[in-house]
């Protein structure tokens, strides 16, 4: 079975901070992102050509409340406020520390931690075979992410990016190879290799 693909990377922001127009000033470029509906949640993305960082936050409280996935409880603290996206097909063993989510146009299987250890980064596989193009992209491409929290993503083998993990409070630095350096948040930040 073929490794599977780092999608994309999430951080949960605030929709009310200023992240949009430093990222824009620094000569990052977000596409409009969209709406999740059933989930609460909204989204701008800044897009490399292969990866992605998602930008999410709630914008329906209730909604996010009763939604399986339970993003309201990564943006109010009271968990990691990261998520690890994969793309690419679970092994039969595999699955066995994941539950299927039906609430997207294509399956996604979330790791137990997301309930059982939220401290954790929200771990996620989409079932894709390929990457979907970018609809904004920014030069460069993803190299490392630097992972700090009280534990670990746990994540199946991938191909991409490598994950470095420090034991800590909640941070996360996307190491790049072009563009501009930026913290984009009190937990998120953009670094040059």
């Amino acid at each position: 079975m073929p490794l599977m693909e780092l999608d994309h990377v999430f951080c949960m922001v605030k929709s009310e901070d200023d992240w949009a127009a430093r990222l824009a000033a620094a000569g990052w470029r977000l596409d409009a992102g969209s709406t999740h509906a059933g989930q609460g949640t909204r989204n701008r993305r800044l897009r490399w050509a292969d990866r992605y960082l998602e930008l999410l936050w709630v914008h329906d409280a209730a909604e996010a409340r009763h939604n399986a996935l339970r993003l309201d409880r990564r943006a109010a603290g009271s968990a990691s406020p990261f998520g690890i996206g994969l793309r690419g097909r679970l092994s039969d063993a595999e699955r066995v520390d994941y539950w299927r989510y039906d609430g997207l146009p294509m399956t996604v299987w979330v790791h137990r931690d997301n309930e059982e250890a939220p401290e954790r980064p929200f771990v996620f596989v989409l079932d894709l075979d390929e990457h979907r193009p970018p609809t904004v992209a920014n030069p460069g491409a993803l190299q490392v992410l630097r992972h700090t929290g009280p534990a670990p993503a746990r994540l199946p083998g991938y191909h991409g990016p490598r994950v470095e993990y420090t034991p800590g409070s909640h941070r996360l630095e996307l190491v790049l190879d072009s563009g501009s350096p930026l913290a984009v948040s009190a937990e998120l930040s953009l670094s040059r290799r």
